[in-house]
């Protein structure tokens, strides 16, 4: 190996470029000396050596070597060498020296300035240039420049980012290549413009196509620095986040909005399925009912797309019945939360995995629709790209979910108050029974028909006539009842019956019940009074009491007929004994014989006696038989 070379002096090359001038002019003073030369011979020789040392050393050290030029041009004529006239030359030519000497001095001194602040600025240059490089490729937004076509010159490694391509690729594509068709001629008017000075700055919202196929929308601001600048500066950002946030607020306003406007979910459901996969995104959308009866899932609605490939997929899932907990749409059912499925072809327990293999469709995300705590459906959404789990679009469907389920159970409950009401309100109309409607003012609201057929007024007439008359009498029979009067309080009245005339003057007999109907407070509302016609009833009534006053006066003779011959039945008893003791005991007195004839005559007359009062007590009966017989 060799060996090292010793290392000069830092001091040496400086000492050496001081040394060579004044060397050099001692070469020049000894070669005149010995060679007689004149001195103006020698003059360019020695104003060389001024002129560059002037060029290469400072000012002081420039000026000693001129001064040292000048006395060594002037050392000859001085000691005897020439007259005067080579005195004047010499000295002549020493000033020239000395003031070309400090004039070079001088302008090299300040170009050597000018050339350190050049350097300077240089250096400033160059650092703001990194610092804004690094402060380009650092930047938040994406940064670039392009020439006036477009085509790329220099991309910040954001923008390269946002469109989804290396910074190398893009420097060999320009910005209309990688925007997307729909957009590219609105580009390139603004491009146009901005080359033409028509314009200096173009913005606007485009959507750029990355390396995989898929779209980004961004916020294009493209600018000219100046007129005769041949380039344009682009700044760009990536507003997917902004637009999936407006996409996901205009989701659910479109949803509340078809929910305000419709009037049943037959009517609201499909046009949700075209918001929901319109807004955020996804190619298919369906609506699964609960089949409560068969406890399966069932498709009720679909949005069907306008692109083709999905008609096999969807009649597929008309034809299945999905059961709880099976499959995407089945989970979400069984769980009540949202369901996310990233593959679907590959999910086992996915029914229609064949059906969506055939259709390219990949994500899926299934949106239970709650009432309460019950579920009443399922919203699946399907689409051919993958799909990663987004928070805030899974915040959105749920609620849409809740929002939907409380429709649905608000239009049943519609209906169900409409049904109702239609129901009562038949029964108000064809009821056979006066039914009115009274306000807690004890005006007459309404009255149905059958009330004004019995009556014989139209409503008008009814309200300001008849009624007052009715409610009058009403409060009349129930101060009769010693109860209260119609507005104090109708549930203890009960029903009282009155008499009122008709529109064509005949009079009725009318039983009136009177029903209080509160509030949602539970304050009195207004009164319902139900009208009968009890007139024949009443009559019917007071024909049969007539008829029981007549039978209980008939009763009462009868009790004293009774009476009578249970009195007439004791007395001719107690006749009959008597009058068969003496003809029995004079029969005995006679049978047994040993009377006189006297005696057996008067005893003879004894039982004739009797016999005739017992023949007279039969003929009082017989009369008194025929005459309870009539």
């Amino acid at each position: 190996m060799p060996e090292p070379r010793p290392h000069s002096a830092p001091w040496a090359p400086g000492l050496a470029h001081r040394v060579v001038p004044f060397a050099a002019v001692v070469a020049i003073f000894i070669l005149q000396l010995y060679s007689g030369a004149d001195l103006i011979l020698a003059f360019p020789l020695y104003m060389t050596v001024v002129l560059l040392s002037s060029l290469a050393l400072n000012r002081n050290p420039a000026l000693t070597v001129a001064v040292v030029t000048a006395l060594a041009m002037l050392a000859l004529p001085l000691f005897g060498r020439g007259g005067t006239s080579i005195m004047v030359q010499a000295v002549l030519l020493a000033a020239v020296v000395i003031v070309v000497a400090v004039a070079v001095t001088e302008l090299t001194a300040r170009g050597r300035d000018a050339a350190a602040e050049a350097q300077q600025r240089l250096a400033e240059l160059q650092a703001k240039e990194r610092s804004l490089r690094t402060t380009v490729e650092a930047a938040a937004a994406g940064l670039a420049i392009t020439d006036l076509d477009g085509r790329w010159k220099h991309v910040n490694e954001r923008l390269a980012q946002i469109a989804g391509r290396s910074q190398e690729d893009l420097l060999q594509t320009s910005l209309a290549a990688i925007t997307a068709q729909a957009d590219e001629r609105r580009l390139s008017d603004g491009l146009t413009q901005l080359k033409s000075g028509e314009l200096a700055r173009w913005e606007g919202e485009v959507r750029q196509i990355r390396a995989d196929g898929t779209e980004v929308p961004v916020a294009l601001s493209i600018g000219r620095p100046s007129p005769g600048e041949p380039v344009l500066v682009v700044q760009q950002s990536d507003i997917s986040g902004r637009k999936r946030t407006a996409a996901l607020r205009e989701c659910a306003s479109v949803v509340r909005q078809i929910i305000i406007g419709s009037s049943h979910p037959d009517q609201a459901i499909p046009q949700m399925l075209g918001a929901l996969s319109a807004n955020l995104g996804w190619a298919l959308a369906q609506y699964w009912a609960v089949d409560a009866d068969r406890q399966l899932l069932r498709v009720h609605h679909a949005r069907t797309p306008s692109v083709a490939g999905y008609e096999e997929f969807l009649d597929a899932s008309r034809s299945a019945a999905i059961a709880s907990g099976v499959g995407l749409v089945g989970r979400a059912w069984q769980s009540g939360v949202i369901s996310t499925e990233q593959d679907l072809q590959a999910a086992a327990d996915y029914d229609l995995r064949m059906a969506a293999r055939s259709a390219g469709l990949k994500s899926g995300i299934a949106v239970p629709i709650v009432d309460g705590w019950a579920i009443v459906g399922v919203i699946e959404l399907l689409d051919s790209r993958i799909h990663e789990r987004d928070q805030n679009e899974i915040a959105v469907l749920a609620t849409a979910g809740v929002e939907i389920g409380q429709f649905i159970r608000r239009t049943d409950v519609a209906q169900a108050l409409r049904r109702s009401e239609a129901d009562h309100r038949a029964i108000y109309e064809r009821s056979p029974i006066g039914i009115a409607r009274i306000s807690s003012d004890v005006e007459l609201l309404e009255a149905n028909p059958a009330l004004l057929n019995m009556l014989g007024y139209d409503l008008d007439t009814m309200r300001t006539n008849a009624w007052p008359d009715l409610w009058r009498a009403y409060d009349q029979a129930a101060a009769r009842l010693h109860k209260a009067p119609l507005l104090a309080n109708p549930s203890d009245v009960g029903s009282v019956q009155v008499r009122a005339v008709t529109g064509g003057g005949k009079w009725l007999w009318l039983q009136l019940t009177a029903a209080s109907i509160p509030d949602s407070s539970g304050r009195q509302e207004h009164l319902l009074l139900l009208v009968e016609d009890v007139t024949t009833v009443r009559e019917t009534s007071d024909k049969l009491a007539e008829a029981l006053e007549s039978q209980r006066d008939a009763n009462e003779n009868l009790e004293k007929i009774d009476r009578t011959k249970t009195e007439f039945l004791s007395i001719v008893s107690h006749e009959f004994r008597t009058a068969l003791t003496g003809i029995q005991g004079f029969s005995e007195l006679i049978r047994d014989g040993g009377l006189e004839a006297d005696e057996v005559r008067a005893y003879g007359g004894y039982i004739f006696n009797d016999a005739d009062r017992v023949n007279r007590l039969i003929g009082d009966m017989l009369d008194l038989d025929r005459m309870e017989s009539g």
